[in-house]
């Protein structure tokens, strides 16, 4: 997200849009309201984030997305966009301007009318009409369009992992698309991950041909064990899978020596709301297996083993800061 002509980094853009969001609920605590003025008041930045807020009110009005149903919309249990991707559009909506807030608006619903999706912190398995299995991890949109002559889906946000079938004799290619490139499947057992500036693939069994979206790079093909990133511009050299990175589908998070900013950026993407580590312990190493189902306890856990202690505002609101000596 672009801070804008405001100045506003993104971090504290979405920490004060969720805290706005926070005090339209029903009811609001005096401890709540407490914990808000200490934000506030930590930083010159907080306030500011705060003011352009509460100055924006009209503009939020003119969106369709009144405070109230602003609020309603990002806590209701049905919602299939996340509620952190939800306050992400309300902060570009203040912070960066109409041009930007279209932009979001349009990722948004395109994800929102995705043939399969999942909401933050779910996991779910389909199978398709050929037989084969996808499982979709957290806050993930993926269309499936079969037709004669191929099988092939969209991956619009998220981690797929997907176990082939073969296609009872009908010799369909089979193709999973990014906005980076295709993935062709050769009888295979692969994981697909969107990310902003690369897809990241994974090879478990069989053989993956990587296809850049500007067709004058050559696709390249990776075997079992072999992972790679794909951009639009060709596919990084492969290098060795870690078993580790399919843990997800068992609903747990293996790491070794991750740093500590990298592991809360992904624990953060199972739970719904915002999630900061402080740049004074970002650089700490975290090992061990964490719980995906309970991110609360997997905080608690880094709490015990690291000279950090974890500071819960709100239900959707947590930070990892240095432990007072």
């Amino acid at each position: 997200m672009n801070p804008g002509a405001h100045g506003i980094s993104p971090e504290v853009a979405e920490a004060a849009m969720t805290w706005w969001v926070e005090l339209q609920s029903d009811p609001v605590t005096d401890d709540m309201r407490a914990a808000c003025r200490r934000w506030r008041s930590a930083r010159p930045e907080h306030e500011q984030a705060w003011q352009i807020i509460a100055s924006a009110h009209g503009r939020l009005h003119a969106s369709g997305l009144p405070p109230t149903l602003a609020h309603a919309a990002l806590s209701t249990a049905r919602a299939t966009v996340s509620r952190r991707k939800a306050i992400k559009t309300l902060a570009v909506l203040v912070f960066a301007g109409s041009a930007a807030w279209a932009l979001q608006r349009q990722d948004a619903t395109t994800q929102l009318l995705a043939d399969h999706r999942t909401g933050t912190g779910e996991r779910r398995d389909i199978v398709l009409a050929d037989g084969t299995r996808v499982t979709l991890d957290t806050d993930t949109a993926l269309d499936v369009r079969f037709d004669d002559h191929e099988r092939r889906l969209h991956l619009r946000a998220g981690r797929i992992h997907i176990d082939t079938a073969p296609d009872g004799g009908l010799r369909r290619p089979f193709f999973v698309d990014t906005a980076h490139g295709s993935a062709q499947a050769l009888g295979t057992r692969f994981t697909v991950r969107q990310n902003a500036d690369a897809s990241h693939i994974a090879v478990f069994e069989g053989s993956v041909a990587l296809t850049p979206s500007r067709q004058e790079s050559p696709a390249l093909v990776l075997g079992a064990g072999e992972q790679a990133y794909l951009r639009a511009q060709g596919a990084s050299q492969p290098g060795p899978v870690d078993e580790r990175d399919a843990a997800w589908r068992q609903g747990m998070l293996i790491v070794t020596a991750m740093r500590l900013d990298d592991f809360v950026d992904e624990l953060g993407r199972y739970r719904p709301g915002w999630l900061l580590c402080d740049p004074q312990i970002a650089a700490l190493r975290v090992s061990g297996s964490f719980p995906l189902a309970d991110t609360d306890r997997a905080l608690d856990a880094l709490a015990n083993t690291l000279p950090v202690t974890v500071v819960r505002r709100t239900r959707y609101w947590a930070a990892l800061r240095p432990r007072a000596a």
